[in-house]
C-alpha cells in the first residue's frame, strides 16, 4: 500500500516549529511495510488542506495528517479531512466527558472551545488520547483510508504506538 503524510500548521511551514511529526511518521510507516511515496506541509489553511489532501488521495491508499486537531478556529484538519471523505462529525459524550476530566486532572478550568474536540466522524474508527486532549481518528472509504493525528510529539507518538500502528497493519505489504 502507498501513503502520504500531509503535516498541517503554519508554524511548520514557516519553520518556527521543527516538524518532528513527519519523520517520526515516516520511519514508523517504513518499520511496518507501508510504502510512504509523498510528505508536504500545509498552513492552517481549509482550501489549500482540501487541495492536498484530493491530490494525496488521488495517488495514495493511505493519508496520515498530522496537527490542526487543536480547540482553536484556525484548527481545521478534521473538518476537512470529514468534508473531502464524506464523513459528518457529531459530539461524541464520552469524548467530552474525558476532555473535561483532562483539565480537572491538571487542577485547571476547561475552556468551553476545547469541546470543538469532543467532534468526531460519524462510522469513522476513533483513536483516545491518553496524552493530552485532541482523539485520533481513521476514516476508511471507498478503498481510502485518511488518518487524522495530533500534533504535539508527546500526543502523537504514544498514540500511533497504542493504536494507529495496529491497525495501519492491514494496509501494510
Amino acid at each position: 500500500m502507498n501513503a502520504e503524510i500531509i503535516s498541517v500548521g503554519t508554524e511548520l511551514l514557516l519553520g518556527h516549529t521543527i516538524n518532528t511529526d513527519a519523520a517520526f511518521v515516516a520511519r514508523e510507516l517504513s518499520a511496518i511495510g507501508v510504502n510512504l511515496l509523498f510528505a508536504c506541509t500545509v498552513g492552517d489553511n481549509p482550501g489549500r488542506l482540501r487541495d492536498a489532501l484530493e491530490e494525496a488521495l488521488g495517488r495514495s491508499d493511505v493519508v496520515i495528517t498530522t496537527g490542526g486537531l487543536g480547540p482553536t478556529d484556525d484548527d481545521l484538519t478534521k473538518e476537512v479531512c470529514c468534508e473531502v471523505m464524506g464523513f459528518e462529525l457529531r459530539e461524541d459524550e464520552d469524548t467530552a466527558e474525558r476532555i473535561r476530566s483532562y483539565f480537572k486532572s491538571k487542577g485547571g478550568n476547561m475552556p468551553e472551545n476545547n469541546l470543538k474536540q469532543a467532534m468526531l466522524p460519524v462510522g469513522g474508527t476513533v483513536f483516545e488520547n491518553n496524552h493530552g486532549t485532541a482523539p485520533g481518528a481513521a476514516l476508511e472509504k471507498n478503498g481510502k483510508c485518511v488518518i487524522i493525528l495530533p500534533g504535539p510529539p508527546g500526543e502523537l507518538a504514544p498514540m500511533f504506538n497504542e493504536s494507529v500502528r495496529g491497525f495501519l497493519k492491514k494496509y501494510s505489504d
